[in-house]
């Protein structure tokens, strides 16, 4: 039993080192997302319909700072937040054309991983404690 509770704690240590290596990584905001949309264009030089994929940000508070277009400075729709909006483009992640990922793309991607990762390795913290707390309470609330 004294190995099973010595792998525990090596195991918790590992998970320690872990969450604190993603904590000094690049990571997305809490409660973003990727969202990939399919754009169609057809040029009139040659008529033919080319299809670019690109991905933005998603959350459903507005936390991505506002950049208008120089034309469209100061021009918000009545009751939306006029610094902060829900979505911001990333860029393309592919095309029929042949033009690939935009790196943006792929260190957001990479961002929004350490994010879901490091959620998840909290959830599982948070578990562990409730199932510690279960079965060892506190001794202010034995009474």
């Amino acid at each position: 039993m004294t190995d099973r509770i010595d792998q525990i704690i090596e195991k918790l240590q590992q998970l320690k080192e872990i969450r604190q290596q993603l904590v000094n990584e690049p990571m997305s905001e809490p409660g973003a997302w990727i969202h990939q949309y399919e754009v169609r264009k057809q040029y009139k030089k040659g008529g033919e319909i080319y299809w670019y994929v690109y991905a933005k940000w998603q959350a459903n508070e507005p936390i991505f700072k506002r950049n208008p277009k120089a034309r469209l400075k100061g021009i918000v729709k009545r009751g939306k937040n006029p610094e902060y909006t829900c979505h911001q483009h990333i860029g393309r992640v592919g095309s029929s054309t042949g033009l690939g990922t935009d790196p943006l793309v792929t260190e957001a991607y990479r961002e929004w991983e350490n994010r879901k990762r490091l959620d998840a390795l909290d959830k599982a913290l948070d578990e562990i404690e409730n199932a510690l707390m279960e079965v060892m309470p506190n001794k202010n609330n034995e009474a």
